[in-house]
């Protein structure tokens, strides 16, 4: 019902969560530029930085800051801001069409005094919907209303994005965001147990950080897991009890004689990260052989 109101021009697009705000982001060293970046752009709308390009892995707060500039936005008075995935964007369009009602779906962006579109490279390869957007994008611009784009990686290393959309997305500032540093985990972890656990123990919060992690949506779903294991046994959130749940704890028996290998490392940018890492403990006895993922 919403996707045929939408086509029909009647109602407003999506707009930003409200769960989403600069207050409740950790942001770390690495990626001071695009925070503040995009405080900029929710502060001086369609002036300081017109597109901005939010890019970056999967989990690292693309969507969560595209939503908290968003809210700055929809604070202005008279401000209508279309906040949504690029998926969602795809979707009332393929609508639109089928139901010939294109004209009030353009005239629904068109009345925006904000665009920002999450993971637009699910845009790549196809045309009639790149081909809206940049007719979109220059109606905006024009008119210095604030566009905001994320992507999993920059504009030119989208295999099937159009040369002209990326070269209005460059024409802004591309800001690329990093997967988290100690640091950043450190406080990550301290928030999100602080929430729910009242004071964090420090050993769990050092513990924790220690253990490398591709993303913020990795650290959190960490933290969650130790979390539901000490609300399931009616213990306290510790080190032993995460040590216990993310290394397991070999019968006494046997430890003297265990083995540890590793594999599951991969190259990247900003040092070597551990992905999907896989721990084997041989035992004596084969049958008894224990692999644990300890993604």
């Amino acid at each position: 019902a919403l996707v045929e109101r939408a086509s029909e021009g009647l109602s407003p697009p999506p707009g930003p969560s409200a769960l989403w705000t600069f207050e409740a982001y950790a942001g770390g060293e690495a990626n001071k530029v695009a925070l503040s970046a995009a405080r900029a752009a929710g502060e001086q709308p369609g002036r300081r930085y017109n597109p901005l390009v939010l890019v970056g892995p999967a989990g690292v707060g693309k969507t969560h800051l595209l939503h908290a500039i968003g809210n700055l936005l929809a604070k202005a008075r008279g401000a209508i801001v279309a906040c949504l995935s690029a998926q969602d964007f795809l979707d009332e369009l393929v609508q639109a069409i089928e139901q010939g009602r294109v004209d009030p779906w353009r005239a629904r962006y068109r009345r925006v005094t904000a665009l920002l579109l999450d993971d637009v490279h699910l845009l790549a390869g196809k045309e009639r919907s790149q081909e809206e957007l940049f007719h979109l994008f220059n109606h905006m611009a024009a008119a210095q209303r604030q566009l905001v784009f994320t992507a999993n990686a920059p504009p030119r290393a989208v295999p099937g994005l159009e040369d002209r959309l990326i070269s209005r997305f460059e024409g802004g500032l591309v800001a690329e965001l990093a997967p988290p540093d100690r640091d950043l985990r450190q406080a990550v972890i301290r928030r999100q147990l602080g929430s729910q656990a009242g004071e964090p123990d420090s050993d769990l919060v050092d513990y924790l950080a220690a253990r490398a992690a591709d993303s913020v949506r990795a650290v959190l779903g960490l933290v969650q897991r130790v979390l539901s294991a000490a609300e399931a046994r009616g213990a306290m959130p510790t080190a032993a009890l995460a040590r216990e749940l993310l290394e397991g704890a070999a019968p006494p028996r046997a430890r003297a004689s265990v083995s540890l290998r590793t594999s599951g490392l991969i190259a990247s940018p900003v040092g070597i990260v551990k992905s999907h890492e896989k721990f084997v403990w041989s035992w004596p006895n084969p049958a008894e052989r224990l692999v644990e993922d300890l993604s």
